[in-house]
């Protein structure tokens, strides 16, 4: 899935920013000073804790499209209403599909946002 695959390069990015300042701070720290292996240790752990919400993120958002679609494909066949331009209209759901991040459903020959739907019969 997109949003997956881009949640995934966005951590790597992430990985990769935060080991450069790593190794920046650790190649530029204060001899007399340095940086305690807790420190860094915790830093390491707070990385991984940001990847692991991205992660999960990822596969919120992946399940809230599926349930969106299952909810909307529970439409087909019915007749529903709606409003198009300011006016309402009926008809039967031939279809359903996901684009532009929200369900569409296919009804007359027109594709109306699910958000459209203020009635089923």
């Amino acid at each position: 899935m997109a949003t997956t695959s881009t949640t995934a390069m966005s951590s790597l990015a992430n990985t990769d920013v935060f080991m450069s300042l790593l190794l920046a701070q650790l190649k530029n720290q204060d001899p007399d000073e340095p940086m305690s292996n807790s420190e860094i240790v915790t830093q390491m752990a707070q990385l991984a804790t940001v990847g692991g919400v991205n992660k999960m993120n990822a596969t919120f958002n992946a399940v809230l499209k599926l349930e969106r679609l299952l909810s909307g494909s529970q439409l087909v066949g019915r007749q529903l209403e709606y409003v198009q331009n300011g006016i309402t209209q009926r008809g039967v759901v031939e279809s359903v599909a996901f684009g532009n991040d929200t369900v569409q459903l296919m009804v007359n020959g027109t594709e109306i946002p699910l958000e459209d739907m203020t009635k089923v019969f």
